[in-house]
């Protein structure tokens, strides 16, 4: 009898633990459904890098947090490289990110919200004080709006580095005549760097909006999609950013 007992016993205590670990699995699931991975570049000073290295900050990590926060996400923010980044956006695991509509390695693997996120200065910089050769420095990746290929096809050769950073120091070093970048990051790297190249020139300059960028491949591409659409849809600002900045004043 004492036998049975135990047996019925540790069945119903076995019955408990099963029942709460999938309770604990379903409250999980339910938490990492209302999880967003926001994905960004280093692009100060809209995104900045932090001081381990790892993680970053800057308006555009604090705006899209924000957004996605007013819609009841939680936020993760992951920072690496746009190689890194745009092969984790392939694959689903970054939900979304910001960008320009000509970057190459996103077509077709997301969809934009129509809404302007923020206007960017795209330039052409130029050492006059360099012989003519046609090289320029520029970020692995980036097509900048069509940019890259008119200038390849004008028998310019690129050469690609990592982030916006490390492009505008090959151009300040003197290792490329040209620099294709953006004004934001270029003038955040001037502003702080002991020495710079003095007199460049501007040749070309074009104002290029940005866009939330949803990866196809993310579970919650329509629900984000649909959400953000709803949140822009009747706003009268120009940007996101913009909009953003005005509620919180």
């Amino acid at each position: 009898m004492y036998k049975k007992r135990s047996i019925i016993l540790l069945s119903f205590l076995s019955s408990l633990l099963i029942s709460a670990a999938a309770q604990t699995q379903e409250i999980r699931a339910i938490g990492n459904e209302r999880t967003v991975v926001l994905g960004v570049v280093e692009f100060p000073p809209l995104v900045i890098k932090d001081n381990d290295g790892i993680g970053c900050h800057g308006q555009a990590v604090e705006v899209s947090s924000l957004v996605l926060e007013k819609l009841g996400y939680n936020v993760s923010v992951e920072c690496p490289p746009p190689a890194r980044l745009f092969e984790r956006i392939r694959k689903g695991h970054v939900d979304i990110t910001v960008n320009v509509r000509g970057t190459t390695a996103l077509e077709n693997n997301v969809t934009f919200v129509e809404k302007p996120f923020s206007f960017l200065s795209l330039m052409i910089m130029t050492n006059p004080k360099l012989d003519e050769r046609k090289t320029v420095a520029a970020i692995r990746g980036y097509d900048y709006e069509g940019l890259r290929q008119e200038l390849e096809d004008d028998d310019y050769i690129f050469v690609d580095m990592a982030n916006s950073s490390d492009a505008i120091q090959m151009f300040q070093f003197g290792r490329t005549t040209h620099l294709v970048t953006y004004e934001g990051p270029y003038m955040a790297y001037i502003s702080s760097a002991p020495e710079v190249i003095k007199d460049v020139a501007i040749s070309i300059r074009r104002d290029i909006p940005t866009f939330f960028a949803i990866s196809k491949a993310s579970k919650l591409k329509q629900p984000l999609l649909k959400q953000l659409d709803d949140m822009f849809r009747s706003t009268d600002t120009d940007t996101i950013i913009e909009l953003m900045k005005a509620e919180s004043q």
